[in-house]
């Protein structure tokens, strides 16, 4: 391998996805995460698009990884036995027979250190390129916030391909010393015994992980003395959830960010988490933020716009597609899609998403994506998906149908056809059938009346 050559991974988290990252850092090879809960034909897209010279896979994965292989011929495949029930000869045979040398280039900030895939508007993956630097300046920008300090113990059960799971915490405190523990997937009950046992200091969730270990049967025995404070992000968390974390003695600390961002954007201070909630808090140190409107003018407080942020921690450009790029940067300023305000003490409020994303249990999904597959069934005429609120998601995607003449079929039927082609997580979990959809004079569908109508979450 050198440098400039793309790594993939299709891994649940362990050791080996932290090892293969470092040591393409070391060589300056481009690391590439990809979602295991994807589709093959999904994930396959991803390797072909970034030009993936291997993938290294869970043992368990080996089915999907040789869908992906036939898909994209030419990708060595590496299987990493252990936890993914291989015999580990591939990766365990490459470290026996490697022999430890010094990279043959160096290996800069303004270097590419990973590819960060995220879905587009238009239901493609866009590859997010983040350097070396970016991923640093985002360590340094968590340290200057909360601390992070080299006695830290940080629990890991977020998958490791999200940027949350892998920059919140997991860099930020390797980069200052302390201890990382992975968890292959995460279970409430066995995280509480982790805290307990490990005595986990930190961890990254979305609202989802917390609301289902406070209803763990182990919840109120459990000792999380050792906690300085837990992370909560992808979604809004509950004042609920906040209050009930605050009676076992412990802080929920709350921000905002994106994949192009790497990802902390704002921070909401510990202490302001009742006082100013529903705020997504304040800049990080190395950070600008504003909110513009349609015309490119800087909002004043109390004033709605799409908020924007440059500094040293936003990506620099998505990988082979200078057309999203100059739509994403414009004058230096990354657009964040994001819909918000900042009150007269400066602290930022989200209110809508520009790009109609639904985020279900921390998960991003995109209507666009779904309604694409749906207007291929012979029975649709036309769909739109929106976000529904629900009690343990936080907001699950509803498809609405519109049949075409004559044509008979029910929601089961075209979950199923869902099923068959895109990840589980991103399935609706009903169909509402409709004569007409609400539409503009122009001809858009009016999505805030389709939530309006049906419960949908704002």
């Amino acid at each position: 391998m050198a440098k400039g050559d793309r790594v993939a991974v299709l891994l649940y988290n362990g050791a080996e996805f932290l090892e293969v990252y470092f040591a393409c850092a070391k060589i300056g090879a481009i690391f590439v995460p990809v979602n295991f809960r994807l589709a093959p034909s999904e994930a396959a897209y991803i390797l072909a698009d970034c030009g993936a010279r291997v993938l290294f896979h869970d043992g368990g994965l080996a089915a999907t990884a040789g869908q992906m292989g036939v898909a994209v011929p030419g990708v060595r495949l590496v299987g990493v036995g252990g936890s993914g029930g291989g015999d580990g000869s591939g990766y365990e045979g490459l470290l026996s027979g490697a022999e430890e040398t010094e990279p043959a280039d160096d290996v800069t900030l303004d270097d590419y250190q990973l590819i960060m895939y995220t879905s587009g508007t238009t239901g493609r993956p866009k590859g997010a390129v983040i350097s070396h630097g970016n991923t640093y300046f985002n360590s340094v920008n968590g340290h200057l916030a909360y601390p992070i300090l080299s006695t830290d113990t940080t629990y890991v059960a977020a998958p490791l391909f999200h940027m949350g799971a892998l920059n919140i915490f997991t860099t930020p405190t390797i980069h200052a010393g302390g201890a990382v523990f992975l968890e292959r997937a995460f279970d409430p009950v066995r995280t509480l015994e982790a805290i307990e046992r490990e005595h986990v200091t930190t961890m990254f969730g979305p609202p989802t992980m917390f609301q289902m270990m406070l209803q763990a049967p182990n919840w109120s025995s459990a000792d999380l003395t050792s906690l300085r404070f837990l992370f909560v992000g992808g979604a809004p968390c509950p004042l609920s959830v906040i209050e009930a974390y605050e009676t076992r003695g412990v802080a929920l600390a709350q921000g905002f960010g994106l994949t192009e961002t790497s990802p902390f954007v704002t921070l909401l201070p510990m202490e302001d988490a009742t006082r100013k909630l529903g705020s997504v808090g304040l800049p990080v140190f190395h950070s600008d933020v504003c909110v513009a409107g349609e015309d490119g003018r800087q909002l004043g407080p109390g004033e709605r716009g799409e908020l924007l942020t440059r500094g040293p921690h936003v990506f620099q450009a998505y990988w082979k597609n200078p057309e999203a790029t100059r739509d994403a940067i414009v004058d230096g300023w990354f657009k964040t899609g994001d819909i918000g305000y900042r009150d007269q003490e400066g602290y930022y409020y989200l209110v809508d998403r520009k790009k109609d994303m639904v985020i279900s249990g921390g998960e991003n999904i995109y209507p666009a994506e779904l309604e694409r597959i749906l207007e291929g069934h012979p029975a649709v005429a036309e769909v739109a998906v929106i976000g529904v609120a629900d009690e343990k998601w936080g907001e699950v995607p509803l498809a609405v149908v519109v049949r075409r003449p004559g044509l008979a079929v029910d929601g089961d039927s075209l979950l199923e056809f869902l099923r068959s082609r895109i990840a589980s997580y991103k399935v609706p979990r009903s169909v509402v059938f409709v004569d007409a959809l609400p539409r503009s004079a122009t001809g858009k569908v009016l999505k805030p009346a389709l939530r309006a109508e049906l419960g949908g979450s704002s």
